[in-house]
């Protein structure tokens, strides 16, 4: 098998009992290959393009039966273990049943990763070898990074929701259910997060274990069936669906159906919805990244992205020595941010068109309509045509609305911007949650970048952050641990291609935001102010009756010119404000300022003494950077794209 691709994988967690019958264990594999398959089906409809990666721990009895069947199906396997490799194989000699260590031998040797999860505060190596509840810690240690990782959960659990031992299927299942709890997590920032939370699929699973109430193997509805069955028949769930994409078109909030559902189940079709959403934004971007790479402009395009991460800002020279560093650090972060910032770009030119395409159709059907009142003569040409604008503004505005135009160009900026900062913080090895500032240590197992990224972001910036999660955990570089110090090659780089970079990008796309916007309102004030020397002098001609004398056919043009000239002044003002150029320019200042003063703050050069402040800055630059940009994709979400009349 294959390295992974470039492309955003769909993870699938798996926890469960080891104490399994063995005649259960044929019916188990059975199950399990029938999840995964559906959820190919179901979610990816086959797609090739988003790969799947099965996140096991490799323990005794279920893990390893996800493990083998995942991999029989060319799924890709990820293997964190809780502990040193040469202690945690310790626990399967002896196993609970023949043949546990020749399984997990044979299953670590297919893995693509075994990331071993750091100790516990106040653990070791020692203390886990003499106390089993530390050893324990380690095993809920797994199991929470699992879980905050994983896409969707498999528990293969007996259900007994009363056997909540620290670690254990029942504890996983309702973590990934609502969430870690504080006093588990040990972040304040993780739980309030609590990205982790996602649908599981029960796989009701006996114990050899006495008083288990589990008899036999069973699966509990879940994905399109739960859904199917919590909607009614096929009427209601034809005009639920109805509904949905007609708020989706018109971009309004409809009431949400799970609302009546008691809590838990409310909870189970909310997960469900979001990882549908969410899985669709995955599938929409692996398809679009795969067409763009197979295309010459789009490999060129993507091959350009990358560059300008490296483009001195002054004479617009490439530095090779810069990018040939940044791919020995980043690499993988390198390729991910060309394809997502070719796909950001396509996707604004789109978006673009789409605004200026719904204006200008819209003012030219305004015209028509103004001419149809005042010119009978030609009023069934003027009328075809009027209709004619009409129906394709309409086809335009729901061309975009489905293909999602705005939508998609969001978040692949998001992304893009969050994967620039990625390249930086690796280049300069500041990318590791446990060296994160603070007043403590957090205990939180997702990486640094994914939980720096903001919490109050916008609901649809989910998918950045799933994004984030999923691909911090995949990179391919041969990377060490970060260290305090900051490398001053890397300092070098960071400061000129990603600070000073930045700095004169914003500071140009500021200024010329600003100056379309008021050229914009000051051809809508020309416009506005030139109406009344038009429509005075007509007003006074008709009122001493001389109409009579002038041209009737002039006339009416001075008629039609007088409504014609709000008209084009309220539709420059309204292209203004729905493409948010002021609203963008303040945005592109408080940008500017910020990387501004990082530029004055960070010195030429990097010494012992000054790196630890050094490196807390970078990294306090790249979360502001990330809710920055958060907070540039909620000013596009206020305003999304409307049919102009």
């Amino acid at each position: 098998m294959g390295p992974l691709p470039d492309r955003v994988p769909l993870v699938i967690g798996v926890t469960g009992h080891r104490d399994l019958r063995s005649q259960d264990i044929p019916r188990l594999e059975r199950e399990i290959g029938a999840i995964l398959t559906r959820l190919r089906q179901d979610y990816l409809g086959g797609d090739s393009d988003t790969p799947l990666i099965l996140l096991s721990a490799l323990a005794e009895g279920a893990d390893q039966i996800a493990a083998r069947v995942a991999l029989a199906q060319g799924i890709r396997l990820i293997a964190p273990l809780p502990m040193p490799l040469d202690e945690y194989r310790r626990d399967f000699d002896p196993g609970l049943a023949p043949g546990a260590a020749a399984d997990f031998e044979k299953n670590l040797s297919q893995a693509i990763a075994a990331p071993v999860v750091p100790f516990t505060i106040g653990n070791s190596l020692e203390a886990v070898r003499a106390d089993a509840d530390k050893r324990t810690e380690q095993y809920r240690a797994v199991g929470l990074f699992i879980i905050q990782h994983c896409d969707v959960l498999i528990a293969l659990w007996d259900g007994n929701d009363n056997d909540r031992a620290a670690g254990g299927t029942s504890e996983m299942a309702a973590f990934k259910r609502q969430g870690i709890p504080l006093p588990v997590s040990g972040s304040a920032h993780a739980s309030l997060d609590g990205s982790e939370i996602g649908p599981v699929i029960h796989v009701v699973t006996p114990r050899r274990k006495a008083g288990s109430p589990a008899t036999e193997v069973a699966v509990r509805r879940w994905g399109l069936d739960l859904a199917k069955h919590r909607r009614g028949d096929g009427i209601r769930r034809a005009m639920s669906r109805v509904a949905e994409f007609s708020a989706h078109l018109i971009g309004t909030e409809r009431q949400d159906a799970n609302s009546r559902l008691p809590p838990a189940d409310r909870q189970d079709a909310e997960a469900w919805e979001t990882f549908r959403l969410l899985v669709t934004l995955t599938r929409e971007f692996n398809n679009e990244a795969a067409a763009v790479a197979d295309s010459a402009d789009g490999s060129r395009r993507m091959a350009q992205s990358i560059d300008y991460l490296f483009t001195d800002p002054d004479d617009g020279r490439l530095d090779h020595d810069a990018k040939r560093r940044g791919f020995m650090s980043a690499s993988h972060w390198c390729r991910l941010y060309g394809i997502a910032d070719t796909l950001a770009q396509y996707r604004q030119r789109q978006f673009k068109h789409d605004w200026q395409g719904l204006f200008v159709l819209g003012f030219v059907a305004f015209v028509l309509f103004a001419l149809l009142i005042h010119f009978e003569s030609a009023d069934t040409v003027l009328l075809a045509a009027y209709t004619a604008f009409v129906a394709v503004i309409y086809v335009v505005f729901f061309r975009a609305r489905i293909m999602r135009h705005q939508e998609q160009f969001l978040d692949y900026r998001a992304l893009a911007e969050a994967l620039r900062v990625a390249v930086y913080w690796s280049i300069l090895g500041i990318d590791e949650q446990k060296y994160a500032p603070g007043d403590g240590f957090d205990a939180n197992t997702m990486g640094m970048l994914a939980n720096s990224y903001p919490i109050k972001q916008p609901s649809e910036l989910a998918w950045v952050k799933m994004c984030l999660r999923t691909l911090e955990r995949m990179r391919d570089e041969g990377r060490t641990d970060a260290k305090a110090s900051i490398d001053p090659t890397a300092h070098a780089i960071a400061r000129r291609y990603w600070v000073a970079n930045q700095l004169s990008y914003f500071g140009r796309q500021g200024s010329r935001h600003n100056r379309r916007a008021e050229a914009l309102e000051g051809w809508a004030l020309i416009l506005l102010f030139v109406t009344p020397f038009i429509l005075v002098p007509l007003l006074l001609v008709t009122a001493f009756g001389r109409s009579q004398s002038m041209d009737p056919a002039l006339h009416k043009f001075f008629l039609v010119i007088i409504g014609i000239l709000p008209g084009l002044a309220a539709a420059l003002t309204g292209y203004s404000e729905r493409l948010a150029m002021k609203a963008q320019a303040r945005q592109y200042d408080r940008m500017r300022t910020l990387f501004g003063r990082a530029y004055d703050l960070l010195p030429e050069t990097v010494d012992v003494a000054s790196a630890p402040l050094v490196r807390s800055l970078y990294w306090e630059l790249g979360t502001e950077a990330m809710k920055e940009n958060a907070e540039w994709v909620a000013i596009y979400r206020q305003r999304p794209i409307q049919p102009v009349q």
